[in-house]
Formats: C-alpha cells, structure tokens, sequence
C-alpha cells in the first residue's frame, strides 16, 4: 500500500514526472482518500489522480474502472466518450493502482450549484450531450449490471450489526410501507439492459469547467468504478434526483410531515429546477434519438430510479446518527410519493410531459 512519501518515488518509476521537478520542489502530493486511497499529484509536466484500491471489493470495482478507461483510450473509440472522461495513464494490477489525467480548473455539479445558487441550464444541457455520449459508447464487453440499490428494504443479517439508529429507523419506515416495498419489487422487473451505464450517477461525479466557456472544454464524467450495461433509465433518474435534492437541501430546517409548507420558502424555486431538468431532458432524447415511443416509457422508468436514488441519499446521510432528522425524512417522503404516482411526479415534479 502507497503511503504518502511513497508516491513520488513511484511515479519516477513509471516516468510520469521527472527528478528534476522534485529537486526544484515543484512537485506536491494531496491525499483525498475516500472509498479507494486517492492522492492529487501537481506538477509542471503533468497532473494525476493516483486511485489505490483497498480491500477486495474495492479491488474488483478498480480493475473494472481501469479496463473501462483502456478501451476508452485504446484507439477504436469512435463515439466521442474520451472527450468526456479523464484521460487514462497508466493502471499497475500487481499493486492495483489506477492513475489517470486530474482534472484542473473545475469544479463538480454541487459545487458549482451552491456557488451560484441556483441550477443552470447550460450546464444540464452539457450534462445531457455527455451522458448521452456514454449511454451510446461501444464499451464492451462489460459487466451486466442486473439491478442497482434496490433491496433498501430488505438488508442483510449481516449488516444490522453495523448500521445507525437512525440507519435502522428509515428501513423500519421504508418496510412499514407495504405498498411502497411492492413498488421496489417492481422496479427490479421493469430494468432494462439498455446500453453502456456509469452506475453512481451522483453531483459530485461532473466536473465542470470553471470559468464555464461555451463549446470549449468539455464537461467531465469521472469515476466508473460500478459502469457497465445497464438501464439507461437508472442514469438518467439518479441525475434527476440530484437536481431535485438540491431544491429539497434550498429549504430552511422543517418537519418532513409538512413539507408542502415550505416550498414557497426554497432558496431554489422548484421551477428554476424544472427549467434544467427540462432542458436535460430535450437535449437527452434529442442526442440519443428517441422518439415519443421510446421516450415516454424511459422516463417513466427514469422518474421511479430518481425515487430510489433519493432512498439512497437518505441512507448516505443516516450513518452516526442517532436518529433520523428532517433532510433525511423528506427525501424519503418525496421519494416515496414518486413512486406511488410516477406519471404525476413527472409532469408535477419534474415538469416534464410525457
């Protein structure tokens, strides 16, 4: 495992920077470790990512991502995809360590919302040529994702021994729900391998240039970790969940159970919302070519995964808590309503008419 001094003398090794950097001192060395253990490499003749995996699991999703980035990179890729990532350097399988191009002058979706706080739809509108770029990729063979986070209310044995209190509360509230259980249930039946997935849609996974030029530097999409076929729809609704938790997150603290009380009272307008979403969406299809055939059924599926992912939210927010506060109640109270009537929250919700 690379300790922190340990990564310079690695990356000589393998040529991505050269002593005469480190004796100028113009060479630093970030530690950002999360799931893997990241480092940021600056430097005047490149800047990296260093990705090391830790554990197996986490070993399996790296050497996934990293064969996904060599095919990207390897030179048949004729849909534009590599445009949109980071560009691969290197990827060491003996030591499971994934370097790849950081991406300098940027800023990810959330930072970019709270910093102008509101949603643009500009951006959205990159966000759809880009996800759209990656769902028609030929990135193949892969691994067929066959569903994603949809057993939330039926956890394992196992994993009782290591949740919250309030973890525990919001599967208690999530299984009280007979009707909303059955809904889950149906999801995993209606998903459809559709084309090429990155899987954990999530705000944070957009890089945006910063300042944003128009039609100069593309919007970045980063870590595939958990890519591969899948249901398009699952992309698609998770960055719909994304957009609308920002709007939820713009409202002062409150009680879930009277959540219609506080609308008027968001930073961000729900219409301010619709209005990206809309624009997603228009250049989504238009990208992708779909038709009202073809269209109105994915997003149907896209609205229900856009509920799951709020569920997910919730969860990612509940770990030390001793119980469950108000953010974390009205994700799952709007995501609950989406599923029980998706058609409505669709036009309603997201204002997207189908």
């Amino acid at each position: 495992m690379l300790n922190q001094h340990e990564v310079i003398p690695y990356l000589l090794s393998r040529d991505l920077i050269v002593s005469r950097c480190i004796v100028d001192g113009n060479v630093a060395v970030l530690d950002s470790s999360r799931r893997n253990r990241n480092y940021r490499i600056i430097s005047p003749v490149g800047c990296y990512l260093l990705k090391q995996a830790v554990g197996l699991g986490p070993v399996d999703t790296l050497s996934r991502e990293a064969a996904i980035y060599q095919q990207i990179f390897s030179g048949g890729q004729k849909d534009g995809i590599a445009s949109h990532v980071p560009k691969f350097c290197a990827y060491d399988p003996e030591q499971h360590i994934l370097i790849l191009e950081l991406i300098e002058g940027a800023e990810n979706l959330r930072e970019q919302q709270q910093r102008l706080g509101r949603v643009s739809s500009h951006t959205s509108k990159q966000i759809a040529g880009a996800l759209a770029t990656l769902h028609r990729a030929t990135v193949g063979p892969q691994k067929t994702i066959t569903t994603v986070r949809l057993n939330l209310h039926e956890p394992r044995l196992a994993a009782y021994r290591l949740i919250s209190r309030a973890e525990l509360q919001l599967i208690e509230i999530i299984q009280r729900q007979k009707s909303l259980t059955g809904h889950l249930d149906q999801l995993q039946h209606e998903w459809q391998p559709s084309g090429f997935i990155h899987g954990d849609i999530r705000a944070e996974n957009f890089l945006i240039p910063v300042p944003l030029a128009r039609n100069k530097r593309p919007l970045k999409i980063v870590d595939f970790e958990f890519a591969g076929t899948g249901d398009t729809a699952c992309d698609v609704g998770s960055l719909f969940a994304e957009y609308l938790s920002f709007w939820l997150f713009s409202f002062p603290l409150m009680t879930a159970s009277h959540l219609d009380r506080f609308i008027r009272l968001a930073a961000c307008p729900l219409e301010k919302i619709q209005s990206s979403l809309g624009s997603f969406w228009t250049e989504y299809t238009r990208c992708m070519a779909l038709d009202d055939s073809k269209s109105g059924p994915l997003l149907l599926r896209a609205v229900k995964f856009s509920a799951l992912r709020l569920f997910v939210m919730a969860h990612e927010m509940a770990p030390g808590l001793s119980s469950v506060n108000s953010y974390i109640l009205s994700l799952l109270q709007v995501g609950m309503n989406i599923l029980m009537q998706p058609e409505r929250a669709a036009v309603e919700l997201f204002g997207i008419a189908h």
